[in-house]
């Protein structure tokens, strides 16, 4: 995991994703803790690599608008909706091409459709939930923090490999596009 504070960081990371296939992102927010919710880190990772980026640090995204807006790349999310308003409205970025494992797994015909439910289910893995509802603007954050933060877009594109093939067989894809 890479822990990005800066801008020229982020530049960097943007250049780097230039050419992904499939990118899984997610955000963490200060919602409960603040009047007013406040992106505090935006995760992302791909296949092989996962970068959690600093929020509060580097206030400009506007390097990684590109990718988010590639008809090429597919970006994952977890029950996307309450990220992709806070990205759009804090830092302009907007997806194009978009998985949600959430109304996936809901077309799919799950009960259980929480991230930790589905990760267990179809990858085998318990992710641990304990940093949910914590203060994220707090700095610095303890590595337990981070280690959470990563896992909620590390396991994003195997998952989403498994409900699209379930997807597939079901003929139900097109539903979740």
């Amino acid at each position: 995991m890479q822990y990005i504070q800066s801008a020229q960081e982020v530049g960097d990371l943007a250049h780097k994703l230039d050419s992904v296939a499939l990118l899984a992102a997610d955000t963490e927010a200060a919602g409960y803790h603040r009047y007013r919710d406040t992106v505090c880190l935006l995760q992302l990772s791909t296949r092989l690599d996962t970068y959690i980026i600093d929020t509060l640090a580097v206030r400009d995204l506007s390097a990684l608008a590109p990718v988010f807006a590639r008809n090429e790349t597919e970006i994952v999310f977890h029950d996307a909706d309450y990220d992709l308003r806070l990205l759009s409205r804090d830092f302009g970025l907007n997806v194009t091409f978009l998985f949600d494992t959430k109304i996936a797994a809901q077309f799919i015909g799950e009960t259980a459709f929480g991230l930790g439910a589905l990760v267990e289910k179809y990858l085998g893995i318990t992710l641990e939930k304990k940093h949910q509802r914590a203060d994220w603007a707090q700095r610095p954050l303890p590595d337990d923090m981070l280690h959470y933060a990563a896992e909620d877009t590390r396991h994003l594109p195997a998952l989403r490999d498994r409900m699209r093939e379930e997807l597939v067989q079901r003929g139900r894809l097109a539903w979740a596009e």
